[in-house]
């Protein structure tokens, strides 16, 4: 009999036990914002895709989306704005006024945003709150401390200093940024940071789709613009007249807002600008390819088509119908749930992804079992 036969039982076994251990355990991958690639990139490096008025979703003519703020992350949206209106106890989350559209106080969706940094440790977020009525920052900081949120938001010291890449907010849990454009005191909280000491965005009051823009409109008269960060604003807005001229999202164009036009208008705003947008913001984003140019300028796989299995915290998710010329018409098959697109693995806390390759991972199972078969036969032989 070969020497090899002697080894002692227990040698064999022990050997057999850790070998299979590494298919128990496989090594992960890390994944930031969904992909490998992007770890090593600054967090002002990297585009993200925003949604504009992102809790104003459902069938009503003040809606900007479709969906509802958890599907909209699930699906690889990773910027939302947001604008708040005071309530006699707390702040809501309210488009034009919480009589036309009030999608519930920004503690619960702050909590609703807490609940899926939890479940999703490997995703950057970035809130931008528009403070239309020039609250009192102390009203929005209290919202925060109220919720669940706080242990996930992040600080930037000092405006020089140089933004963490994804994989040291990951590391230290710090991955949800703050920006408010009005009304920011660093001094009291330096989390919830003024929006244009760090980035400038392009005009957002559009009605004309051929006169979409590449210019600063906020802040106004910028001396230096080469170092901060930039949104480019591409929704589209109807005009509507009863007395007075009221604006009103344009569902039924999104597809074709959120398609050629989109693409030319990001593609004129980086020459112009000599770098590419960190923050893209729509309307309606499942409707075109929004997240497909994102994946392109991020340089990561461009999602496939998909159907919509995500849960939505019980909210309706709205057909994208057409929109009839007066803004008023019922939303034709409501609660119908469409198509969308998602970025492969943009969700951090997607299956175990095993790094090992096909030939080596076939070796180790044949030695393992060729190890299995000699210990059978040791115990046989003697």
């Amino acid at each position: 009999m070969l020497s090899f036969f002697n080894v002692p039982k227990y040698s064999v076994f022990l050997f057999i036990f850790i070998n299979l251990l590494s298919f128990i355990h496989p090594i992960q991958a890390t994944l930031c914002n969904g992909h490998e690639s992007l770890c090593s990139r600054r967090y002002n490096e990297v585009t993200y895709l925003i949604t504009h008025d992102s809790y104003a979703h459902g069938n009503n003519i003040a809606a900007t989306q479709n969906e509802p703020i958890i599907q909209q992350l699930n699906k690889g949206v990773r910027g939302l704005k947001f604008s708040a209106k005071k309530d006699p106890s707390n702040l809501h989350l309210c488009h034009t006024s919480c009589t036309i559209l009030d999608a519930g106080s920004a503690i619960d969706n702050l909590n609703k945003i807490s609940a899926w940094l939890k479940e999703n440790p490997g995703e950057i977020v970035t809130i931008f709150w528009n403070n239309l009525y020039n609250y009192d920052i102390n009203y929005l900081t209290a919202a925060y401390e109220t919720s669940t949120v706080v242990p996930y938001i992040y600080t930037h010291e000092q405006q020089d200093h140089p933004w963490p890449t994804l994989q040291e907010m990951i590391d230290s849990g710090k991955r949800l940024v703050n920006f408010v454009d009005v009304g920011a005191d660093t001094s009291k909280t330096p989390w919830l940071m003024d929006e244009f000491s760090f980035v400038f965005e392009t005009p957002y009051d559009n009605t004309n789709p051929d006169e979409f823009k590449c210019t600063i409109d906020r802040p106004k008269d910028l001396q230096n613009s080469e170092n901060m960060m930039y949104v480019v604003n591409h929704f589209l807005y109807g005009v509507i007249e009863i007395g007075m001229k009221i604006e009103v999202p344009q569902r039924d164009k999104a597809r074709e807002t959120n398609g050629d036009s989109l693409q030319k208008h990001v593609d004129e705003c980086s020459e112009i600008f000599q770098r590419k947008p960190n923050f893209i913001e729509v309307d309606f984003y499942e409707q075109g390819q929004a997240l497909q140019y994102v994946a392109t300028f991020n340089g990561v796989p461009p999602p496939s088509s998909v159907s919509s299995t995500d849960t939505t915290d019980g909210e309706p998710v709205v057909d994208a119908s057409k929109t009839s010329p007066n803004a008023f018409e019922e939303i034709r098959e409501k609660g119908r749930k469409i198509s969308h697109v998602i970025i492969d693995n943009i969700s951090s806390s997607a299956n175990p992804i095993i790094t090992t390759n096909n030939s080596s991972l076939l070796s180790s199972i044949v030695i393992s079992s060729l190890l299995v078969i000699v210990f059978l036969t040791n115990n046989i032989l003697y």
